[in-house]
């Protein structure tokens, strides 16, 4: 088993891993960072509805091998929007 280490971003927000964890193969720590994004997701969105989250994984010797993107974009009818405020 390899140590991997996942590191994420949230706009200006870092966290970086540096304990890692063992995983069996790149592709199981890639799985990883994709399930991982989802409930980093679920903080409050910004006023502009948009949000970029990004894990990259790192093997033992500190090379990026991988990065997995989760994009978020809700967008509303503006008319309807500038009514409701």
């Amino acid at each position: 088993m390899t140590r991997y280490y996942l590191d994420f971003q949230d706009g200006e927000m870092w966290l970086k891993d540096e304990e890692g964890q063992e995983y069996d193969s790149l592709q199981a720590a890639r799985d990883a960072a994709i399930a991982a994004l989802p409930d980093v997701g679920r903080e409050a969105p910004p006023a502009d509805g948009r949000r970029a989250f990004v894990a990259y994984v790192r093997d033992e010797s500190g090379a990026h091998r991988c990065t997995v993107r989760l994009d978020l974009a809700a967008e509303c009818d503006p008319e309807v929007q500038a009514r409701d405020r």
